[in-house]
């Protein structure tokens, strides 16, 4: 028994066809697409004297934007291990950058819920803004010029788009 589960192991795995190298970085390229769409969503205009509906709005804003990175990770965290080489290590930092945006953005929404000033409210409008427009994540194949990955990523539908929406 032990023999057949060293020997199992030991085994390397096929490799995957095109058809499914190609679908996976088109998976990871649509899930960093649907992303990117709910992060460009432009923040709404804060009137500070009327601090409530500035903050109702700030919070229906930063809830919309928890709720696509939460989203995004959920995606592709289904997505399982990558058939490419590389394929890993792509939705890995795409991953991480949703996962770091999670806590500002719960930070702010806890600031909101706990203070109903219109300081709070300024502050919160200043710090998210620049936040989110500094998120670049527009290319999972970025520094990964020649690898497996890039090369079924290149075939892929939404990863030329993406591409190709961002050129």
């Amino acid at each position: 028994m032990s023999t057949l589960l060293a020997a199992a192991c030991s085994t390397a795995p096929q490799a995957a066809d095109p058809a499914t190298m190609v679908g996976w970085a088109d998976r990871l390229c649509g899930v960093v697409v649907d992303a990117g769409a709910a992060l460009a969503t432009p923040p709404p205009e804060v009137d500070v004297d009327n601090a409530d509906a500035a903050r109702s709005a700030l919070l229906g804003y930063l809830t919309a934007l928890t709720d696509g990175v939460n989203r995004a990770i959920t995606a592709i965290d289904a997505l399982g291990p990558s058939p490419i080489s590389g394929g890993d290590r792509a939705a890995q930092v795409a991953a991480d950058t949703y996962r770091g945006m999670r806590a500002p953005l719960s930070e702010a929404r806890t600031a909101l819920h706990d203070n109903t000033g219109p300081e709070v409210v300024a502050e919160v409008a200043g710090e998210v803004a620049p936040r989110v427009a500094g998120l670049d994540l527009a290319d999972p194949t970025a520094g990964m010029a020649g690898s497996d990955f890039a090369r079924w990523a290149g075939q892929a539908p939404r990863c030329g788009r993406l591409l190709a929406a961002h050129d």
